[in-house]
């Protein structure tokens, strides 16, 4: 009995990581195949403002959330706190300009959809034929 209990423990473990991975999207018009972590982590922390052939990017991010909290973490390795205050501190400065936030995936899609350059992150069972999701190198 333990170990039934054990293995579907397990598995329903297995489903939520799962459920939290994210997929990087981008503009289907913006010719972007892949990217690296290193320039995920640069376009995050506003240090990468062009695509490869030129396009300027436009960032969009969730405002909160775990797919928020996980990306934030694995790719620029600060906490969502420490995130928001970095931003607002190249705003207040006036070295970034705040990038698009959005409260859902579907809204995210929806405005990279509709930007030439939109580049955004969502959950993986949330992404649409409207935009590309790039491989991570």
């Amino acid at each position: 009995m333990r170990l039934l209990a054990l293995i579907t423990f397990c598995l329903s473990v297995a489903a939520i990581g799962r459920a939290q991975d994210a997929s990087f999207v981008v503009n289907k018009d913006t010719k972007v195949a892949s990217v690296s972590a290193e320039d995920i982590k640069n376009i995050l922390l506003g240090n990468k403002l062009k695509f490869e052939d030129g396009t300027v990017i436009k960032l969009a991010i969730l405002t909160d959330g775990p797919i928020h909290e996980k990306v934030v973490r694995d790719y620029t390795q600060r906490s969502t706190d420490q995130f928001d205050k970095y931003w607002k501190r190249l705003v207040f400065t006036g070295k970034g300009i705040m990038a698009a936030q959005f409260k859902s995936d579907a809204d995210l899609i929806d405005y990279v959809t509709k930007t030439p350059g939109g580049f955004g992150y969502v959950a993986k069972a949330s992404v649409t034929g409207a935009v590309t999701a790039v491989e991570i190198k």
